[in-house]
Order: C-alpha cells, then structure tokens, then sequence
C-alpha cells in the first residue's frame, strides 16, 4: 500500500491535467488503476497522519450495515457535515453491503469462476446530496485460488480517501473470505485489490502537505493480514469495532483480546 500510495501521489502532484469540479482546484489523474496486495492495505506513511480509529471505525460501520450519523461522528471532525438531515448518510456503503453480500458469496459457492459477484454501490438517477457514493461497483474473482476485489469509482480522492477505501474493501474481501469457508470453500488466499478510477485526484488544499509527505516517505512496519486468524466474520468485526474504541493504538506494542498483534498503527 505504502509504495503504490507513493508513487501514485507523485503522478498527480506531476500532472498537468487540472480541473475545477464545484470550482475546486484538483490535479487529477484520469482512468487510473492502483493494484495493492491485500495483505498489506494499511498506509502507514507517518507524515501523513492517518486517523487510524476512524479508519477502523468506518470499516465496523460498513460491515455492521449502518449509515447512522451517531456512531461515527466522535471519529472524525468532518464526516457529519456530509449528512443532508445530520441523522443519516445517504451515500452510505453499508446497507448496499449488507443487502448484497450474501448473493456475492452464494454466487462464488454456486460457480467459484463466475463473474457475476457484483456488488453495486451507485443508485440509478440519484437526488441531490451531500453524499453521493463515490464507488459505483465492487466485483471479486476467484483465480488460482486468489480471491480478488476489483473496485470501480467515479471519482477517488488520492489524500482523504485512498487510504481508508482500500482498508475498507479489504476488510470486506476478508469478511467474504470467512463467509465461503463457513460454505465450505476453504483455503482461499488473500490476492489484490485494484481500484479503478475515472478521477483520481489532489484538491489544492493539500498540495503543500502531499509535497511534504513526498519529501519524508517513512512508514513503520505492521503485520500482515490473514483473514483466517478470525473465527468468523463476526469476530473480524467485533475486533475492528474494539480497536476503533482504543483511546492509543501503537504498532506493534499492544496485544488484542485474540491474541494477535494490532494490524496497524
């Protein structure tokens, strides 16, 4: 994760293509593919200051089906604001999941080579919003006995939600790892991640912080991740929502309830 987020954010802060969607200056980068290892989604570049309990927060949120604003808010001074009713989010990933996830397994049980495992985030026609998905679909393939997601966005903000969306999708690639061996289907390894986007891109509010983050590429090391040190999907969740309500989380320093060191920093 930390080498492709590096070398991706050097591309657009070098891009000449600039824009101004809802007249806001971006650098931008046009039908671009990151390719990560699941193994290691976690961006743990220091300088760029991760709030990592939101990071794991949202994945809990998105996994448990939720689109309230109430159990999220305390985790991020922004995300509220993205509510149109300051009740609920509209966008919200998580009840699309929750009412789609099931199919996508029975579709790789029914045919381990289908290409039919789709989920679909973007809704036909939608109204006005604050909050409108910027992924429109999800799609895993089994190769090789790989599991792999493939994630299409319209829209990809390199800075404020790279980091957190190949967390997400990773941890629902890992959830969908546990469902098909609750199916029967064991033995599966973590593959890649690839995540399209029409429009990646930097809004010049942080320009200055990316050169600086470019400048100082450190980043501490973290375990892997192994979907199957977890019982189920239940306890992947229940572990994700435990490390969200760590007042510190260190690397490497901590030993979880399970016994297993924390993923990240």
């Amino acid at each position: 994760m930390n080498g492709v987020w590096l070398e991706t954010l050097q591309k657009i802060i070098d891009s000449d293509l600039v824009s101004k969607p809802r007249n806001l200056l971006i650098k931008e980068l046009l039908n671009n593919q990151m390719q990560i290892d699941m193994h290691n989604p976690i961006l743990s570049v220091i300088e760029r200051k991760l709030g990592y309990r939101f990071m794991f927060r949202e994945a809990w949120w998105i996994m448990d089906g939720r689109n309230d604003v109430e159990s999220i808010k305390d985790y991020s001074k922004a995300i509220s604001s993205f509510s149109d009713d300051g009740f609920y989010f509209k966008g919200a990933y998580g009840p699309r999941v929750v009412d789609q996830l099931h199919y996508v397994v029975d579709s790789l049980i029914d045919d381990i080579n289908t290409r039919q495992a789709v989920l679909t985030i973007w809704r036909a026609n939608p109204r006005a919003s604050k909050d409108i998905p910027c992924t429109i679909s999800i799609q895993w393939l089994i190769r090789d006995y790989k599991i792999h997601c493939i994630d299409n966005m319209r829209s990809s903000d390199i800075w404020l939600g790279v980091p957190y969306d190949v967390f997400n999708f990773t941890m629902l690639t890992g959830c969908i790892m546990l469902l098909l061996r609750e199916k029967g289907l064991h033995d599966l390894k973590l593959g890649n991640l690839y995540l399209n986007a029409g429009s990646r891109h930097l809004y010049e509010n942080n320009f200055e912080s990316a050169i600086d983050v470019l400048n100082k590429p450190f980043a501490r090391s973290y375990k892997e991740f192994d979907p199957y040190e977890f019982d189920s999907p239940l306890e992947l969740k229940h572990y994700l929502k435990a490390l969200s309500e760590k007042d510190v989380v260190e690397l490497n320093k901590y030993k979880s309830k399970f016994g297993r060191d924390l993923i990240c920093v």
